[in-house]
């Protein structure tokens, strides 16, 4: 997530702060320093950085359910309106996604329980009582893709495939974020229950886009999509030859091959006709992963997001170029 700086890595986990986290605490000190001057704005701050080492438990609790199904997380990032877990894939069965889920939760429930004892001692530990509780009620609601929304689609998907569960889920929780906003604007006017109900439509809607995307993207081949109409540069082309030849075709990256059809890397036009190149032949060639004509598109476009590459050739079973696919072409819908 862009503006974002690591703070700590606490079981490979990177824990990452949103640069507009700073706003929220910027706000609770000016209202602590109008109230109590210096010794309230430190209160204030103080209670607000204690509430948002309970919402990265929160987000621990989901990440290291998360982890005893195999998905790791590579960061949690506090925004001024929570946390969010970033996992590097989504659960496979309704089952993992039911229990990542409700773990987030649960970890409010253990923290309120703990607190329980002792919530008479102080207004502060009263305080963490209770807003623990409000963690967990606001949590469960089912406001899609909040954790109750998960919950949610997680207990559709036993009566019906995945898109349709994410369509339902989607829709329920776009109307309990029109219901945030309403109720932030005349009643609480409150800027961050404005900010969640925005979260949560957005939120929703790309969920949605992303599920319908994966369903399109799951039913294709490589095959499907790849293009058969291109250039290729012999190996042993020189320098000189190479240039010429860029110059006199419009393609944006070429594969390099032997004699035999075989790749040995990728050379974009840019990188050719630039005047600061390295002047060998192969100086310019990257190597390259390749997929073949069976290869999932979803698989393409993972191997192309983990090499950076924006196209791939398409190899035969005896390891020949028969086409090039591209991000967009698998992207498609």
């Amino acid at each position: 997530m862009s503006w974002s700086f690591k703070l700590i890595r606490v079981a490979g986990i990177d824990v990452k702060i949103h640069g507009t986290f700073f706003l929220i605490l910027l706000y609770f000190g000016w209202l602590g320093f109008e109230s109590r001057q210096l010794p309230g704005a430190i209160e204030s701050v103080a209670l607000v950085m204690v509430l948002f080492l309970c919402v990265v438990l929160h987000e621990f609790g989901h990440s290291l359910m998360a982890r005893r199904f195999g998905i790791h997380t590579p960061d949690i990032t506090l925004l001024p309106i929570g946390g969010v877990a970033r996992l590097e894939r989504s659960p496979e069965t309704a089952r993992q996604e039911f229990l990542i889920s409700l773990a987030g939760p649960s970890v409010n429930i253990v923290i309120a329980l703990l607190l329980l004892p002792f919530k008479s001692s102080s207004d502060t530990v009263w305080w963490l009582w209770r807003i623990n509780l409000v963690l967990v009620v606001f949590n469960l609601l089912p406001a899609f893709p909040m954790d109750g929304g998960r919950v949610l689609r997680a207990g559709l998907q036993m009566f019906m495939p995945r898109l349709k569960a994410t369509t339902i889920a989607a829709r329920v929780g776009q109307v309990f974020a029109v219901g945030f906003v309403v109720v932030a604007f005349f009643h609480y006017q409150s800027i961050f229950l404005a900010l969640i109900g925005i979260f949560v439509f957005v939120g929703a809607g790309q969920e949605l886009r992303g599920v319908r995307f994966m369903e399109t993207t799951g039913r294709r081949r490589v095959g499907d999509v790849m293009t058969t109409r291109f250039d290729t540069i012999p190996q042993h082309h020189s320098r000189e030859q190479i240039v010429s030849f860029a110059r006199s075709h419009g393609q944006t990256i070429f594969p390099v091959v032997n004699d035999s059809m075989h790749v040995a890397g990728i050379v974009s036009r840019d990188d050719i006709l630039n005047p600061a190149s390295l002047t060998s032949s192969l100086g310019m060639v990257r190597p390259v992963p390749a997929v073949t004509a069976e290869t999932p598109a979803i698989v393409a476009l993972q191997t192309m997001q983990a090499s950076g590459e924006p196209i791939l050739p398409v190899l035969n079973h005896s390891g020949q170029i028969v086409g090039m696919v591209t991000a967009a072409a698998l992207a498609e819908e």
